[in-house]
């Protein structure tokens, strides 16, 4: 015989589940971040719905607790992955836009990118982009993009950006690497969906840089995956422009060896993004269908802390 206890515990667990409470269900977190990202466009004029028929995944919060979303698409077991960051810097607003649109295109394109799979994170940084005004740093003013923890964080992160950025609010690295919780979600996607190759979009600086295994690498990563590196980077009329400590191309390409791509659109007007996502679409496409070897991939370890 079921005793009181028993009762009045099924009665306080169960009754939300069957519809006999009062209270509205609680909104999914995927729910509220639509409902702002929708409210937040709609002063740009673009014809986009960001969710409809998309299955976003939560990888972690931001410091506002705002959720960190992806969309993943194609076979788990593809052995040509590739990793698509945007919007990092929250006030760098077209590359949302590109984003968003991948994340549809691929959706309704599946077929015709044979066996791949594509893993898109549209908006690394929502507190810098919901912030008012937008701000390039996160809600902790760091510029995630100079926070993942490269070898020569500790000893050079800081010193310049005291030195070589004047101390410039919009590029500080933070106090420690991989203190903020947009660096760590990027780094655990990257660990998670271990990609072949890694696309990142900002602007407006208007070049493609690479980050990755080059001639000058040999003696880090065989001569063959650097071969195909080199002809991934040659294909896409990509440049070295450098590197930064803490930033993604430090930590993903030269420091983990896998090729880190990062489109700088001409500009963050938002009247430009339909254009740029007709001018661009062509060469993403492509980097998502050029096979890398899956080589760096396999050699992904756990992050130590910083």
């Amino acid at each position: 015989m079921m005793c009181w206890k028993n009762i009045l515990f099924i009665s306080v667990f169960l009754i939300p589940y069957f519809g006999f409470s009062n209270s509205p269900p609680p909104e999914e977190p995927t729910q509220k971040w639509c409902a702002e990202i929708r409210s937040a466009i709609l002063q740009f004029k673009w014809k986009l719905e960001p969710c409809n028929g998309i299955q976003w995944q939560i990888g972690g919060t931001s410091i506002k607790g705002r959720p960190l979303v992806y969309a993943e698409f194609g076979d788990l077991n593809a052995e040509n992955t590739t990793l698509i960051f945007s919007t990092v810097h929250g006030d760098e607003i077209t590359p949302l836009y590109l984003g968003l649109q991948l994340v549809h295109w691929i959706k309704e394109r599946q077929n015709e990118l044979g066996k791949t799979r594509v893993i898109i994170a549209p908006l690394v940084n929502p507190d810098g982009f919901f912030s008012i005004p937008k701000t390039r740093m996160n809600a902790r003013g760091v510029d995630i993009n100079r926070n993942f923890a490269t070898q020569d964080w500790p000893t050079r992160a800081l010193q310049a950006w005291k030195n070589r950025f004047k101390s410039d609010p919009r590029r500080f690295p933070g106090n420690h690497a991989r203190s903020e919780p947009e660096t760590l979600f990027q780094e655990q996607l990257i660990k998670k969906v271990h990609p072949q190759k890694i696309l990142s979009i900002h602007s407006p600086l208007n070049f493609l840089d690479y980050d990755g295994p080059s001639k000058l690498t040999l003696s880090q990563f065989p001569r063959d995956y650097t071969r195909e590196c080199d002809r991934l980077r040659k294909s896409l009329n990509a440049i070295s422009g450098g590197f930064f400590p803490g930033s993604l191309g430090n930590f993903a390409g030269r420091e983990l060896g896998i090729p880190t791509l990062t489109l700088e659109l001409p500009s963050a007007n938002p009247r430009e993004a339909e254009r740029y996502w007709k001018q661009f679409s062509h060469g993403i496409r492509k980097m998502i269908q050029f096979s890398v070897p899956d080589y760096a991939s396999r050699n992904l370890k756990p992050q130590s802390g910083g």
